[in-house]
């Protein structure tokens, strides 16, 4: 079995790609059915785009991460997590587990 990390982070996720591939000069999941889904790339963009507009630079270039802004659009992200969710598994070949912590966060705004 494989694992499929959902979870948000600054310019990443919700898709977690941990490996760097040399032929595709990015960071991948390492599983093909993913990491060639073009439906599942534009998913996983809108969603870190959405969640990395959360965090703001004050003068000083110090991050803070607005929690208003957050829940404001917390239904957004979350309905991109359940795409994201639904389309892992409608390509699943039965050998792929996902591990969702990207919806335990958005309900922690």
């Amino acid at each position: 079995m494989k694992t499929i990390n959902l979870e948000f982070d600054f310019l990443m996720g919700p898709i977690v790609k941990d490996m760097y591939s040399v032929s595709k000069n990015k960071l991948v999941t390492g599983i093909d059915l993913i990491d060639n889904d073009e439906e599942l790339t534009i998913l996983n963009e809108k969603a870190s785009s959405l969640y990395s507009s959360f965090y703001e630079f004050d003068k000083d270039d110090l991050c803070n991460f607005n929690t208003n802004l957050a829940k404001e659009h917390a239904n957004e992200l979350l309905e991109l997590i359940n795409k994201i969710k639904s389309r892992i598994n409608s390509l699943n070949d039965g050998s792929i587990v996902i591990n969702d912590l990207a919806t335990s966060q958005i309900k922690n705004f």
